[in-house]
């Protein structure tokens, strides 16, 4: 991909990465990049340019889960200060019993951050599971299936 500027060969990996997702077909992809930039790419480019992501996409999971515990840091912070916003809102409602404009302005920001609140413990538990090393016992249910083959 010599022959694009950066620009372009950055157009090129989004165009590549979204359409390969939606599973278009090489020779749709390529008349795209065609169009966008008004150059072609061969489809060895086009592989080339798939396996650049793939391992972008590795080490950016790499590095993601190397720093597990940094991110984890920074969930439960946001859910703390979700939390210091809802106590706030809660005593401004309190507050300003004689003027039901400022309280329902702040319910309607009170319900805002509730929904964020519970879509973050939704994904909290999800976040900094490990694959177990060692291993474990299995019990078997009744339907023949092991825990582990089991996936929620």
């Amino acid at each position: 991909m010599s022959k694009f500027t950066h620009d372009e060969r950055s157009s090129i990996q989004n165009i590549v990465a979204n359409l390969t997702i939606k599973r278009i077909p090489d020779s749709i992809i390529m008349k795209h990049i065609f169009n966008e930039t008004g150059k072609s790419i061969t489809r060895k480019t086009l592989w080339n340019i798939r396996q650049q992501l793939k391992k972008e996409s590795y080490h950016w999971y790499k590095t993601l889960r190397q720093g597990e515990y940094e991110f984890i840091h920074e969930f439960k912070e946001r859910i703390n200060e979700i939390v210091d916003l809802q106590q706030r809102h809660y005593k401004i409602i309190e507050d300003n019993a004689n003027n039901p404009g400022i309280q329902q302005t702040s319910l309607a920001e009170l319900h805002k951050l509730n929904i964020t609140l519970s879509n973050y413990f939704d994904v909290a538990p999800s976040i900094g599971i490990t694959t177990v090393s060692a291993p474990q016992q299995s019990k078997t249910t009744e339907n023949n299936y092991r825990d582990e083959d089991i996936i929620v």
